[in-house]
């Protein structure tokens, strides 16, 4: 099944999952506290992660909002213009076996400086047909997902920055908790790009502009979540798996771009030193993440499309539609570690643990599993992966298979490493002596051939 090259918004996806009978509109009234969070989850959790969902009389308000949008691995990999997942790999592999590099991150940042994967830059984006005359968040149907969350948060931003010297903006996806009509707290980790510029304009003592763009082209929404190297453009990535240029148009109030046809821009300020207590924030994990200090946005303009629709994910225990994202990021992650690293067969990374990096591996025989994993950790996107099996021939997407072919061939007091809090396991050493446990062929083909004649069901 085709998807549409000319997908480029978020209304052109929700059309395109309609056709496909991919879309529940929720005609009845719901309440964005708690409610549409709880219906949410459910439906993630519902076979096949269930339809995306347009909850279209939401109380208080007037503006529609989508949930479960990526809550299936094929409706991800639509989201960035393929069939499959594999299909979005395949352009970055083609992309990345062209382009000059020693290593992956030279080759990646190579690739995506090509012209071809520029923005289109517009003088004035739809984002910007409606500017409220007075900016108030309280006017967006933000949810409140959990009980115990610190409020209402925007869970689906992208997120622009740049550092006050120039150069390439930053989209990344950092939730943010709206704490009033003109302020909210955002949540970006020490070391993210936006915290590095964030520390330059304020080692200068000048307040840092930030963007953030609701909806638009959901390869961008991949993008902003996709674990980029440092100063490499999300646009030019979502660009490479859309094969079209994204849209950009300027900020009202600075040189940030931001996506001509989202749904929302909010623009502000986060001014030296002032911050705002942020969370508790129910979480992946099944824990709620404890409030902190976290930097304030002071907003200065909200715009927006006419008859917006707001676009908002709902975090909480997998499986939920984020892991579906990281699905497509894992088809991806195998592409850029093949090329520094090809004995690797390929990788799963099982939805309980893809947002600490867990991941399993099957390489080729000869592989020493221990050097692999230091150099995992050395550098590249599984650099901070908190666990890591290698084993040879076994079905990683198999993982209960997989750990037993793992855990009967491993060595505790030798292959396991341990490292900065990461845990590595080494099973590509079979053990000393042993003769490894395979069917007689000819028996296993006679049968085959016999088993309708045993009385069974061919």
């Amino acid at each position: 099944m085709s998807v549409p090259t000319s997908v480029s918004d978020l209304r052109q996806f929700l059309t395109l999952l309609e056709d496909r009978g991919e879309l529940h509109r929720v005609t009845a009234e719901v309440d964005p506290k708690l409610e549409i969070a709880a219906i949410t989850d459910r439906v993630c959790k519902s076979a096949a992660g269930g339809q995306a969902l347009l909850f279209e009389r939401v109380r208080g308000y007037r503006v529609a909002v989508a949930t479960n949008l990526f809550g299936s691995t094929q409706r991800a990999a639509w989201a960035v213009g393929a069939t499959r997942a594999d299909e979005a790999a395949e352009r970055l592999a083609t992309g990345l076996a062209g382009a000059c590099g020693e290593n992956a991150e030279e080759r990646l940042r190579s690739l995506l400086q090509r012209p071809e994967f520029a923005p289109r830059l517009q003088p004035r984006g739809i984002c910007h047909s409606v500017v409220m005359d007075h900016p108030d968040l309280s006017r967006l149907p933000a949810l409140h997902c959990w009980p115990g969350d610190g409020g209402r948060y925007l869970t689906l931003p992208q997120v622009f920055t740049r550092h006050p010297d120039g150069g390439i903006a930053n989209c990344g996806m950092y939730r943010v908790l709206l704490s009033g009509p003109r302020q909210a707290s955002i949540h970006w980790r020490n070391g993210s790009d936006a915290a590095r510029h964030c520390q330059a304009w304020h080692m200068r003592n000048l307040p840092m502009p930030v963007s953030i763009a609701l909806g638009g082209d959901p390869a961008m929404i991949f993008a902003a979540a996709f674990p980029l190297p440092p100063d490499i453009s999300e646009t030019a990535l979502a660009a490479l798996l859309r094969r079209h240029p994204i849209d950009l148009a300027p900020s009202q109030h600075s040189d940030l771009p931001v996506p001509a046809h989202a749904e929302y821009v909010i623009e502000g300020l986060v001014w030296p030193g002032e911050t705002a207590m942020e969370g508790p924030f129910g979480n992946h994990t099944g824990f709620y993440q404890p409030s902190a200090y976290m930097p304030r946005l002071r907003v200065i303009s909200i715009s927006h499309r006419p008859e917006p629709v707001f676009s908002t994910t709902v975090v909480g225990p997998p499986p939920m539609e984020n892991c579906h994202l990281g699905k497509v990021a894992e088809r991806l992650i195998l592409r850029l570690l093949r090329i520094e690293h090809p004995d690797i067969v390929d990788i799963h990374m099982p939805v309980e643990g893809i947002f600490h990096g867990a991941t399993l591996i099957s390489v080729r025989p000869g592989t020493c599993g221990r050097s692999l994993l230091q150099a995992l950790w050395r550098s590249g996107p599984l650099h901070g992966a908190r666990l890591l099996v290698v084993t040879i021939d076994g079905d990683q997407r198999d993982p209960a298979t997989f750990f037993w072919r793992a855990l009967n061939r491993m060595d505790p007091g030798r292959d396991l490493l341990v490292q900065d809090g990461r845990l590595g396991i080494d099973a590509t050493i079979d053990p000393a002596g042993l003769k490894v446990l395979r069917p007689d062929e000819a028996i296993t083909a006679l049968v085959q051939r016999r088993w309708a004649e045993y009385g069974f069901d061919v």
